[in-house]
């Protein structure tokens, strides 16, 4: 059997089944009900603390990225994962995309991808009857694109909301994601 290296996140599939688009791998970063923000740091391949949010807030769900994926920002791109429970930093998970919420942050695109776990036989999950973004209650998708805009204001960052998309044109930002990421490793590779 061959050694695994956890932090070898570089080497996990963007998509568990690449027949399926509708479901991606998430690595999770930041558990929900927490203050802390963890992030990955590349040139070590581990989980870092990046930074506490103010007293009184605290990550309403779980927050990481795509592997093989690379954002506007030069970050994977991110996702946020709507699990009934918080899982832990560092957690793979497969989840299904329903939606983005488009954000600028100091003029460049900082889109989070919104998921929510597979659907379990025997198990009920608030996320089961979820099958795009506008699914998701008014005021539970309000209240998720408001943090992301605070949490990211209090960090004196210019934060402009663009608005909330379909699970399409979350799927098309997870293509442009990947083909960033390999155009990037390709020129690393010839430089």
């Amino acid at each position: 059997m061959s050694r695994v290296n956890a932090t070898h996140f570089e080497r996990i599939p963007t998509f568990p089944n690449p027949k399926d688009k509708n479901i991606v791998h998430a690595i999770i970063e930041t558990p929900r009900n927490i203050r802390h923000k963890f992030a990955l740091e590349p040139k070590y391949g581990i989980l870092k603390l990046k930074q506490t949010i103010a007293q009184g807030l605290a990550w309403p769900y779980d927050y990481g990225f795509v592997p093989q994926t690379l954002a506007d920002d030069g970050d994977p791109t991110d996702i946020v994962f709507l699990s009934d429970a918080p899982t832990f930093p560092g957690c793979l998970v497969e989840a299904r995309i329903l939606g983005i919420i488009r954000l600028k942050k100091n003029g460049v695109e900082n889109d989070r991808i919104v998921a929510c776990p597979l659907r379990m036989d025997g198990v009920a999950q608030n996320t089961d009857k979820y099958d795009d973004i506008k699914d998701i209650p008014k005021e539970t998708l309000e209240s998720l694109c408001r943090f992301l805009v605070e949490y990211s204001s209090d960090e004196d960052n210019t934060i402009t909301f663009e608005g909330v998309r379909s699970r399409k044109k979350a799927k098309k930002s997870v293509g442009e994601g990947i083909t960033a990421y390999r155009a990037r490793r390709h020129a690393k590779k010839k430089g």
